[in-house]
């Protein structure tokens, strides 16, 4: 049996990485590290969130089309807040879905794929 220790990375594939880096730095905060360049162009860049990793690759490296991912899912602390400013930036959301153990709610990035905030309300 394969002993699994953790999830590396998640990835979403990108027609313009840099653009995707620098939306979601500004929308989300998220820090990248220096994307991997070249020719001139950025084809893989990641950025730490908590434990593992959230990538963007070219569309060519994925072998998927952008707009074509759906399953990031970000914790965090205050999704009303969260959405509130993304909904300031021009951002559309969906509506927050409240479920016994969280709430939770999505939004397309500029390429189209979906990106999930979820806010546990399981007390800790």
């Amino acid at each position: 049996m394969i002993e699994l220790k953790e999830i590396a990375f998640t990835a979403y594939p990108a027609a313009d990485v840099a653009a995707l880096a620098r939306f979601y730095s500004e929308s989300l905060g998220i820090e990248f590290a220096e994307p991997y360049v070249e020719d001139g162009v950025a084809l893989y860049c990641e950025a730490r969130v908590g434990n593992g990793y959230f990538s963007l690759m070219t569309t060519a490296w994925m072998g998927v089309a952008p707009g074509s991912c759906a399953s990031i899912a970000f914790e965090v602390a205050d999704i009303e807040s969260a959405f509130a400013s993304l909904r300031a930036r021009g951002i559309a959301t969906e509506e927050i879905h409240v479920t016994p153990v969280c709430k939770l709610g999505s939004f397309a990035d500029p390429e189209g794929n979906k990106v999930t905030l979820h806010e546990s309300t399981i007390p800790s």
